[in-house]
C-alpha cells in the first residue's frame, strides 16, 4: 500500500536509520512495493514512503535547492488554488513549492487524495498533512520524547521503546459496531490522523500539535435551489469528476455490482477499452445485473465466483496484514480478485459509498433529520451503528456475557459513552445532515474504507463521488432533494438513461425517475415473486447475497473459527468469557437465528489481530 512513514527521535532512543529499515520491511506486503527514505543523523530524523509503482514514480524524498526542505508523499493532487497542476512538474515538486511559498496555509489550497510529510529545517519542524477525507490512512504516536508515524500500526509498534497497551474502549466499540470511531486504534497512545489535518512536530523536542484546515461546517447551504437545477448541477459535477479521474494515462477499471454507484461511474467513463469486475455466487443479483450493465456499456467484464468460503481461508492472512483487524474478515470480499485485476488496471474508479453522498433512505429518516433533541438522536444513532449499518452486533445483555469476569465491570457502558463523545461535535452542524456526516466519517471512514486499503495493495483507487466540489454541493442541498434516491434516480436517467432501465439489485425495481415506468415494473416484479413461491422451478429468484458468509461459517469455515475461539491462547488473555464464545457458535450453527455472524466475526478478527500485531 502507498503511504508515508518516519521518525523524530531527538533523544536518540533508537538508531533511526536502522529502525526505518524495520518499518519499511513490515510495510512490504507484495514484491512490487517500493520503499525509500532519507535520514538526518544529526537530528535523528527519518522520512520515507512506500508505493506500488502507479502514482509517485519519482525518487523520494525530494529536496529543495538549498536542502532546507524535504518532502515525501503518497497520492495525487487534482488542483492547486483551483487550477490544474502544471504538466511539466511532478505533484511532489509542486506541493513542496506551495509549502515554501505559503507555509502551513498550503494544505487549504490543495484538492486531491494525498498524505505528505514535509521536513522544514528552517523552522525546526516536521509537518504532516492529509486530504479532506483521509483517503490514505496514517497512524502516529508520540511517546517518551519520540514521534513515529506510518500507514500501518505494526510499523509503529516495532519501536521497542513504545508500550503496547490495549485500548479497552476500542475493544468495546469493535464488539458493538465492528469498527472503531474517531481516531482510535486498538492501542493506547496510537491514533489515526483525522481528515483535513495538519500535524506539526517540533524536531528538537518531538512535541506535537495539530489543527484542521477544513471541516463539514465549511459547507454552505442552498435552500432555494430547485430540484431540476440540483439534477443538472449534480450530473455536471459528477461527469466532470469521472472525466478527470479516468481520462489520463492510467488504465481505469470499475468494480461493478448490481447497485447504482458503480454503474453510474462505468456509464459515465468515456475511456475505451475499460475493464469491469464482479464477484459473487453465480445466482446472485449482483452478478446477474452487473453483467447486464457491462453488456450495455460495452466493458470487458470479468466475473469471480464465490460459491463457497474456501477463498476466505486462502486470503485471510493477507487481508489481516493489510487491515490490521480494523476490517473484519466478513468484509474481505474482493480480495480474491486483486491479482487478476492488476493485470488490466492501474486505478480502480471506485463507487465507494456513492449512495450515501448522493442520498438514500436514511438521508430523510425523521429520527435522524428531525430528532426531538440531542438525546433522541444519540440513542437512535447508537442503535443504528450497533444493529443496522452492518451485520447486527452484540446487544447490551450479550455485552455483559461476552467479557471475562476480570474486565466485565470495566467494559460496561464504554461503547455508548465513547459513542456520545464522538457524536457530540456533530450536534452543532445543520440538523438535517449532521447524523449522515457522522456516518460518513465514522462508518464509511473507519469501516468500509478499509476495503480501499486492501485494494491499494495491487492498484490505486480514485473516488469520483468524493470529489470536493460534488460533495460540498450535495451536502449544501436541502435533504429532501437528496433523500430516498430521488436525486440519484433523476441524475441516472438524465446522464446514462440506458442504465436506468436495468433493475437495482436491492429491490429489483427500475432505478428511474419515471414514476409510471417504475411503478408498473414494480408490480410485475412483485407478481413474479409471488409466482416464484408457487412455482419455484419456473420463476426462480436470485439470491441477494453475493457471499454467503453465514453458511460459510456453519460449514467449511467452522473448524477454522472454532480453532481460534476455543484456543488456549484466546482463553489465556482473559478478555472474553470462553463459554459465551461457545454459546455464540452453537446459536449460529443451529440456524435458528439470522445475522449471528456479526457477533462472532469481530471476536475472531480481534484475536487474529492480537496474534499478528500485538504478540509479534
Amino acid at each position: 500500500m502507498s503511504g508515508i512513514f518516519g521518525i523524530v527521535d531527538p533523544r536518540s532512543r533508537l538508531n533511526s536509520a536502522l529502525h526505518a529499515q524495520t518499518m519499511a520491511a513490515r510495510l512490504k506486503h507484495t514484491p512490487w512495493v517500493v520503499a525509500e527514505w532519507d535520514s538526518d543523523p544529526q537530528n535523528n530524523i527519518v522520512i520515507g514512503r512506500t508505493g506500488i509503482g502507479v502514482f509517485n514514480r519519482d525518487v523520494q524524498p525530494i529536496w529543495n535547492l538549498t536542502r532546507t526542505h524535504a518532502l515525501v508523499m503518497a497520492g495525487e493532487i487534482y488542483s492547486i488554488a483551483g487550477k490544474a497542476p502544471q504538466a511539466n512538474l511532478s505533484h511532489e515538486q509542486q506541493l513542496l513549492a506551495l509549502y515554501e511559498q505559503n507555509g502551513l496555509d498550503f494544505a487549504r489550497q490543495l484538492d486531491g487524495a494525498f498524505v505528505c510529510a514535509i521536513l522544514d529545517k528552517s523552522k525546526n519542524q516536521l509537518v504532516l498533512a492529509n486530504d479532506r477525507f483521509a483517503f490514505y490512512p496514517l497512524y502516529y504516536s508520540a511517546q517518551g520524547g519520540s514521534f513515529v508515524f506510518a500507514p500501518e500500526v505494526k510499523s509503529i509498534l516495532c519501536h521497542s521503546g513504545f508500550h503496547r497497551r490495549l485500548d479497552l474502549t476500542a475493544l468495546a466499540q469493535y464488539m458493538r459496531f465492528q469498527s472503531l470511531l474517531g481516531t482510535r486504534t486498538f492501542f493506547e497512545d496510537i491514533y489515526q490522523l483525522p481528515p483535513a489535518t495538519l500535524l506539526i512536530c517540533d524536531i528538537a523536542t518531538a512535541a506535537c500539535h495539530q489543527h484542521t484546515y477544513w471541516s463539514f461546517s465549511d459547507i454552505g447551504y442552498q435552500p432555494k435551489i430547485s430540484f431540476e437545477e440540483a439534477v443538472i448541477e449534480t450530473g455536471r459535477l459528477l461527469r466532470q469528476a469521472v472525466r478527470r479521474l479516468s481520462g489520463d494515462s492510467y488504465r481505469p477499471g470499475v468494480y461493478l455490482s448490481g447497485g447504482l454507484d458503480s454503474r453510474v461511474l462505468l456509464g459515465m467513463t468515456e475511456r475505451r477499452p475499460i475493464h469491469s469486475f464482479t464477484y459473487g455466487a453465480r445466482n446472485c443479483r449482483d452478478v446477474y445485473y452487473a453483467e447486464r450493465v457491462a453488456r450495455t456499456v460495452g466493458s470487458q467484464h470479468h466475473w469471480f465466483d464465490l460459491s463457497n468460503g474456501h477463498w476466505v481461508l486462502e486470503h485471510v492472512d493477507f487481508h489481516l496484514k493489510l487491515t490490521e483487524g480494523f476490517h473484519s474478515w466478513i468484509h474481505s470480499h474482493g480480495i480474491s480478485t486483486l491479482a487478476e485485476a492488476r493485470q488490466f488496471i492501474d486505478v480502480n474508479l471506485s463507487g465507494w459509498d456513492g449512495g450515501t453522498v448522493m442520498g438514500h433512505e436514511d438521508s430523510v429518516e425523521p429520527l435522524q433529520t428531525q430528532a426531538v433533541d440531542n438525546t433522541a438522536l444519540v440513542t437512535h444513532m447508537f442503535s443504528l451503528f450497533n444493529q443496522k449499518f452492518t451485520w447486527p452486533g452484540i446487544t447490551e445483555a450479550e455485552e455483559y456475557s461476552l467479557y471475562h469476569p476480570r474486565i466485565r465491570a470495566q467494559m460496561q457502558g464504554l461503547a455508548f459513552e465513547s459513542f456520545c463523545v464522538e457524536l457530540k461535535p456533530y450536534l452543532d452542524l445543520r440538523s438535517d445532515i449532521r447524523a449522515e456526516l457522522f456516518y460518513v466519517r465514522n462508518h464509511c471512514g473507519r469501516l468500509t474504507q478499509n476495503m480501499i486499503t486492501f485494494y491499494r495493495s495491487h492498484f490505486e483507487v480514485r473516488f469520483p463521488f468524493f470529489d470536493r466540489a460534488l460533495f460540498e454541493f450535495l451536502y449544501s442541498l436541502p435533504t429532501q432533494l437528496r433523500g430516498a434516491r430521488r436525486l440519484y434516480r433523476a441524475v441516472l436517467r438524465r446522464e446514462v438513461p440506458a442504465l436506468a432501465n436495468i433493475p437495482y439489485d436491492k429491490d429489483e425495481f427500475l432505478p428511474t425517475s419515471n414514476k409510471w415506468l417504475r411503478e408498473t415494473h414494480a408490480i410485475l416484479v412483485k407478481a413474479k415473486r409471488r409466482l416464484g413461491q408457487i412455482f419455484p422451478t419456473v420463476f426462480g429468484t436470485k439470491q441477494t447475497l453475493y457471499a454467503d458468509y453465514e453458511n460459510y461459517l456453519r460449514h467449511e469455515l467452522r473448524p477454522w473459527a472454532e480453532a481460534i475461539l476455543y484456543d488456549k491462547r484466546t482463553e489465556a488473555r482473559e478478555l472474553f468469557a470462553p463459554n459465551f464464545a461457545r454459546t455464540l457458535m452453537a446459536r449460529h450453527c443451529s440456524g435458528l437465528e439470522q445475522w449471528t455472524i456479526g457477533k462472532i466475526a469481530p471476536l475472531m478478527t480481534y484475536e487474529m489481530m492480537l496474534r499478528q500485531v500485538y504478540d509479534a
